[in-house]
């Protein structure tokens, strides 16, 4: 009989950025999302202006949000200690952000949680805030872009809002190729007030999932009912969109874009090579990628989940069987039964090629794996040597 299963790691995002930039505007969106629940760990919680308005008390760490919980550092030393107890299942995080400002350089800083990690948690990617309106008046442009940029994953040009509407495209595009000139692979957003759509960083309400499909240890407390906080903030959120006119609902949509993602379904084991391939070299636009593949160990068959955001790939043994996913010709949304599932998200990326290309990974031909059938298959050692990184 096979030991208990682990939970999934949950994801830390490093936020970046100079002050006044919207590190903080950022943190207050995504917490005030009515399914998100955030760990945040900062040096110095005085220089982090949370709104008040979603400070309640809910979990029992130095100071709690409805969205999750604040633990505040003096120095890098002790953030481990505050990782590892954030990823305790009865607070049902559904990620961590660590403000980076005062902690190490975000390079250093992004191999230490990568080294830390051990299952319980993983880099979900380092975002840095750029203001629109000063990023050319902050920075020699006659230089390398800062070092920074080297872990980046997501820029978020900040701010767009104060920029002439005929500039903004030329704005983030002038950032893009600035940034781009330290690393090619970071993707570019613009935005105002820092609305970015949670989704395409984490997954909001994974946390209260994962309990209820039996990822908490045995013997752990029962999910606590939600508090009415949550619902006021679902109510907010339904009125301010009933509250926009249509010049403002037009001009809401074109600063902040909802993510763009493709879900990919396969059955039988899938082809372990043409998963990494594509995970480990993501094309233009992706951001991240996430799911469960079934795919061929030695003269069996194991099931792990797979995840990446940027260059950053994370493999672990999958915590529960095959995935339920919406049937592809069902309008009442039925689920079925898939041996492997992986969704793609990013912002302006060709969707139909990465759907192509993942559906023949997914679904390897039945004569080919047929074949196989008795002998050792060695094609799964590059998605092992992730999950032996991370052990």
């Amino acid at each position: 009989m096979s030991g208990p299963k682990r939970r999934p790691a949950i994801p830390v995002i490093l936020l970046t950025g100079y002050l006044g930039a919207g590190k903080t505007s950022l943190l207050n969106h995504l917490l005030r999302h009515p399914d998100a629940r955030i760990g945040v760990i900062v040096n110095d919680f005085g220089d982090l202006n949370i709104d008040a308005g979603l400070v309640v008390g809910q979990v029992d760490e130095p100071l709690s949000i409805s969205g999750g919980c604040v633990c505040c550092l003096t120095d890098d030393s002790e953030l481990e200690d505050a990782l590892v107890a954030m990823t305790n299942p009865k607070l049902r995080l559904d990620a961590i952000i660590v403000e980076a400002s005062g902690f190490a350089e975000p390079l250093t800083l992004a191999r230490m949680i990568t080294r830390m990690g051990h299952h319980r948690f993983h880099l979900g990617g380092v975002i840095d805030v750029v203001d629109a309106t000063m990023y050319f008046d902050t920075v020699d442009t006659s230089s390398l872009p800062p070092l920074r940029f080297a872990a980046t994953t997501l820029v978020l040009v900040n701010k767009l809002d104060q920029v002439p509407a005929a500039d903004r495209d030329a704005t983030v595009e002038a950032v893009r190729a600035r940034v781009h000139e330290r690393n090619p692979r970071v993707i570019v957003i613009g935005t105002h007030h820092a609305r970015l759509d949670p989704t395409l960083i984490f997954d909001p309400g994974e946390g209260e999932r994962d309990l209820r499909r039996g990822g908490s240890d045995a013997g752990e407390d029962p999910i606590q009912p939600e508090l009415p906080i949550r619902e006021l903030l679902r109510q907010a959120y339904a009125e301010a969109a009933g509250e926009l006119s249509d010049e403002k609902a037009a001009e809401e949509s074109a600063l902040h874009r909802h993510a763009q993602s493709v879900t990919v379904t396969g059955n039988g084991p899938a082809d372990p090579d043409a998963v990494m391939d594509f995970v480990e070299d993501l094309p233009a636009g992706v951001y991240r990628v996430k799911g469960a593949v079934l795919v061929p160990v030695g003269s069996g068959q194991r099931s792990f989940i797979v995840q990446a955001v940027g260059p950053n790939v994370y493999v672990s043994e999958a915590a529960r069987p095959a995935a339920k996913v919406p049937t592809s010709n069902a309008e009442d949304g039925d689920l079925q039964d898939a041996d492997s599932v992986l969704v793609v998200l990013g912002e302006g990326f060709d969707t139909e090629a990465a759907e192509a290309t993942l559906t023949a990974a997914l679904n390897v031909d039945a004569e080919a794996t047929a074949s196989g059938t008795g002998r050792r298959d060695d094609r799964s050692e590059r998605l092992l040597h992730h999950v032996r990184l991370h052990d």
